[in-house]
């Protein structure tokens, strides 16, 4: 957590202001009020001072807690209010491991005999998130081979993209990541869900995620993933116990037992994990089945999945690595590139790919509705460096597959005209459009932001 603070610093301006202030927030009372140049500097001195203290395990669980706070509301809450979109898939993670930690860390010193259920309820939690995201790469083209060769080959997120870009598509090295992406979080879940199995099943997760970190630009993900696995690693079994003689036992904390607060707590986790497999097959019933349920029961179904943050995860999934995005300022008829993708600080970071990426795959999410795509795509315009009178180009660039080698496509592309504020479209390739989802994944247009109940018909 430190080192994703860290390695957001520089661009912290954009990342947690609101517009208001040149930040990717959209601008409102409640979001200003707290994603200004005033307030948020103390905030982050705060929230990384919490993670330092986490991480040496000083005062706890209060540094615990803020860190759950601070994350809960960045990525979760301006999840929907803002392009960065809160960091997607590394600051989801982010957010799920802040909340287990400050769960153990509360229960072993506040309610000890809570501890077993918690780390129980930790432990399925985690394997149904990785359930979604197997079953989820399963549906959307790995099984066919479309998915992991896009990203390795897409210099918005492959690191060795210039080594990757030369290989043919069908090559055997790009079918075996594919199967092993999907069957190893398949096969992952299902062991930690086994109580004899779960070490194993974490084990294959974390080396799977080594390799992953050494390929793909994700920031701290795959480290926090990997993190997220320790905690099915009991000392009563090999791994576990091996770490336990490496690092040795942790210091018993000194413990307060709070009556009430683990009779809250027992009736809190049983309740959560009583309605887990009802919140995710109410996820997957809107998604796949592309249908809504009875009004009242798909509202409670929304507000408690925002809630908690229970998401499908369709991280690296073939609409989101099968383009990519150069942008040009324009003054007369020539053009200065911006950038170029992988450039550091600010293009070689996971949130600013993750910016434009969830910026144009709007399009395919929300292909009716242009006006929050003219708006995402104004508001991260005005971050931009640009002169007085210049117009600013996003060039879509779709990474095709051929027959014995992968080809970039520029698709079109989009002229922004800030001061006049007018959008102009030009279309180089009509064969491929932005705004349709990949033949095989199962994206369909959703309602709103936040849900994935398919837009009335």
């Amino acid at each position: 957590m430190t080192a994703t603070l860290l390695q957001a610093l520089p661009e912290a301006r954009r990342f947690f202001l609101s517009e208001r202030w040149g930040g990717y927030a959209k601008s409102q009372p409640d979001v200003d009020l707290i994603q200004n140049p005033f307030v948020m500097p103390a905030l982050f001195a705060v929230w990384v001072a919490a993670a330092v203290s986490l991480a040496a395990g000083w005062w706890m669980p209060w540094p615990a807690v803020i860190n759950l706070i601070l994350c809960r509301y960045f990525f979760i809450h301006m999840r929907w209010k803002g392009v960065l979109r809160g960091m997607g898939a590394p600051g989801f993670i982010a957010y799920w491991l802040a909340t287990i930690v400050t769960l153990l860390e509360v229960t072993r010193r506040f309610a000890p005999s809570v501890l077993p259920l918690a780390l129980l309820v930790a432990q399925i939690d985690f394997a149904f998130l990785m359930l979604s995201a197997g079953i989820y790469k399963f549906t959307a083209g790995y099984p066919r081979n479309h998915g992991m060769e896009l990203g390795l080959c897409n210099p918005m997120w492959g690191y060795w993209w210039r080594s990757y870009v030369r290989r043919r598509p069908s090559s055997p090295v790009f079918w075996t990541m594919n199967q092993l992406a999907w069957t190893t979080e398949v096969v992952s879940a299902l062991l930690m869900l086994i109580p004899a199995t779960r070490e194993l099943g974490a084990l294959l997760i974390i080396v799977s995620f080594i390799f992953i970190a050494m390929q793909i630009r994700l920031g701290f993900l795959t480290e926090m993933v990997m993190v997220c696995g320790l905690i099915f690693m009991s000392p009563s079994h090999a791994i576990g116990g091996w770490l336990e003689s490496v690092l040795g036992g942790a210091a018993a904390p000194s413990v307060t037992p709070i009556g009430p607060l683990a009779a809250g707590l027992t009736v809190t986790l049983w309740g959560y994990l009583i309605l887990l497999p009802f919140a995710d097959a109410g996820l997957y019933y809107n998604f796949y089945a592309r249908r809504a349920l009875p009004a009242s029961l798909q509202t409670v179904l929304e507000r408690y999945t925002n809630f908690f943050g229970i998401i499908l995860w369709r991280v690296f999934s073939v609409d989101l690595v099968n383009f990519f995005i150069r942008m040009a300022r324009v003054r007369g008829e020539g053009r200065i590139p911006i950038g170029p993708l992988g450039a550091w600080p600010r293009f070689n970071h996971v949130g600013e790919m993750i910016c434009l990426t969830s910026l144009f795959t709007t399009l395919k999410y929300y292909p009716t509705n242009n006006d929050l795509f003219q708006e995402r795509l104004f508001r991260y315009a005005r971050t931009l460096p640009r002169e007085s009178g210049e117009r600013l180009v996003f060039e879509y660039v779709s990474v095709v597959k051929e027959a014995n080698r992968f080809n970039w496509v520029p698709v079109g592309e989009f002229e922004v005209d800030l001061e006049s504020h007018q959008l102009t479209e030009r279309w180089f390739d009509r064969s491929i459009s932005p705004r349709a989802a990949h033949q095989t994944s199962p994206v369909h247009e959703g309602a709103v932001p936040g849900s994935y109940r398919p837009v009335a018909s």
